[in-house]
């Protein structure tokens, strides 16, 4: 079985031969030469048009949009006790662990006020240790007849009045014993750290703002913000976005991002000011090529291309209202063939409909075609 001929849209170039050539003067010699008929006005001359088949192609445009990177995480460091910095351990613009020691509070008051807590407690302890027991002894005299009610009710009293006091004692020594361990400040997620705003020695406390910040960079967060209309009609919301596009980059100076993102999220709302579905996208960042802040460009493509049939840009005619297409019919007259255009580039068109696979039409040329006057077709 043959293999069906199909005219690639960059093969739609008119390259007449010396044949082609000499019939046109032959053509112009002949209509110069014979007289018209009396009585009959001057015959049209036959235009020379190029013709070829229409063919078909993958058509997988990229739509491209502003983006921002943004990190998933970015947190201010702030000091939960006061107290003077006795140490800063890190180094500015290094990249951190969680957990990591990043500032030493002087401890000296938060051991002490520790060292407190815990003798209250036990000072308590004995003390509700005393109430029961003695709560004990007056049930038990109460069941014999021995103590009166005022006295069970005294002692029920004193117990839990005991149990409160060391209730109240146990919880102010677990607020001591965060104090303490606020003393040492640590690195809450990984990232990079910045400047480092309380060196050595500086009195800090929780009104001394950020102590520095740290974002996150790997893996990054990419927003960007198609349109309302794209949103729905091209990539047919969050699902479609999700399942049915890839999404890259483009740095600054236009290089291709090596790695490909995915959709996170999309937004719950519209952006009513500007039309426009905000959209979420992570992309691993090992390398810290995508600074948070940095603006790159975002190309989304259809993992699968539709089928189109594909035309030259110049086969296509366009009236104002509709489009179409020349084709050549018998006597050689020109017909005219409406056509639904689909998504064009910047060497085809594509055809939705009016218009199949291999079927001949007018490429080059079209601006000579007259209704009701014949062309001269040359194959492309």
């Amino acid at each position: 079985m043959k293999t069906p001929f199909v005219l690639r849209p960059s093969s739609f170039v008119l390259r007449p031969s010396s044949l082609v050539l000499a019939a046109v003067a032959a053509v112009s010699a002949a209509t110069a030469a014979e007289p018209a008929p009396a009585g009959e006005g001057p015959k049209p001359s036959m235009f020379l048009v190029g013709v070829g088949k229409a063919g078909a192609v993958d058509h997988n445009p990229v739509r491209t949009f502003s983006g921002r990177v943004l990190s998933p995480e970015t947190v201010a460091v702030v000091a939960q006790v006061a107290g003077e910095v006795k140490e800063v351990c890190f180094e500015e613009g290094a990249l951190l662990k969680k957990g990591d020691v990043l500032y030493r509070i002087d401890p000296v008051k938060y051991e002490a006020a520790v060292a407190s807590a815990r003798a209250q407690v036990a000072q308590a302890e004995a003390s509700a240790d005393y109430a029961r027991k003695t709560f004990d002894r007056a049930t038990a005299l109460f069941e014999k007849k021995v103590a009166s009610a005022d006295d069970l009710d005294s002692a029920t009293s004193a117990k839990a009045a005991a149990e409160a006091a060391l209730d109240a004692a146990k919880a102010a020594l677990v607020t001591a014993e965060d104090n303490l361990a606020h003393c040492t400040i640590v690195a809450p997620v990984d990232g990079k750290v910045g400047l480092n705003a309380a060196t050595a020695g500086n009195y800090v406390s929780t009104a001394s703002g950020p102590l520095c910040t740290i974002v996150r960079q790997d893996p990054v967060r990419v927003a960007f913000a198609p349109g309302a209309r794209d949103y729905v009609s091209v990539f047919g919301g969050e699902k479609g976005l999700r399942e049915l596009f890839d999404v890259r980059l483009r740095l600054a100076d236009g290089s291709a991002y090596g790695a490909e993102g995915e959709v996170e999220f999309v937004g719950n709302a519209m952006n009513a000011a500007t039309d426009t579905m905000p959209v979420y996208a992570r992309f691993p960042n090992p390398d810290g090529l995508l600074v948070p802040g940095a603006t790159v460009k975002v190309e989304i493509r259809a993992k699968k291309g539709a089928r189109y049939v594909s035309l030259p840009l110049t086969a296509v005619v366009h009236d104002g209202e509709k489009d179409f297409v020349w084709m050549v019919g018998e006597h050689n007259m020109p017909v005219r063939r409406e056509i639904v255009c689909g998504p064009a580039t910047a060497t085809y068109q594509t055809v939705v409909s009016g218009l199949e696979e291999g079927e001949e039409v007018i490429v080059r040329g079209t601006h000579k075609v007259m209704s009701g006057v014949p062309v001269e077709p040359v194959a492309l």
